[in-house]
């Protein structure tokens, strides 16, 4: 019998740098990450939520939408049972009277 656990990560807040403006690439800022990914065996949530947070300090990405491509690139490459992945970013505190974010869905 063949399976595929799906798990879910939501409202995964943290301070990092991600931007393109000059205040953003010194200031960090407040992000929301929701995930959900599909396996064929059990994945730890909590190392993927710390390998997500690590991944982002390392980077400093401008770009939420490259953020996204290499996170998912190297969710793969550190967890080889993962079959799909979703993942949305949004920024929320960049825009006053708005949440802004950007989304990927990857099937590997």
């Amino acid at each position: 019998m063949k399976q595929t656990l799906t798990t879910y990560i939501k409202d995964f807040e943290f301070k990092t740098i991600i931007g393109m403006c000059d205040f953003e690439r010194v200031t960090p800022q407040k992000i929301k990450i929701n995930a959900e990914y599909q396996s064929n065996d059990f994945i730890d949530y909590v190392e993927v939520i710390n390998f997500i947070r690590y991944t982002y300090d390392d980077y400093k990405f401008e770009k939420l939408e490259d953020s996204l491509k290499i996170i998912s690139e190297k969710l793969k490459e550190n967890f080889q049972n993962l079959i799909s992945i979703k993942i949305e970013i949004f920024k929320l505190e960049i825009i006053k009277n708005a949440i802004v974010g950007a989304k990927i869905e990857v099937v590997y």
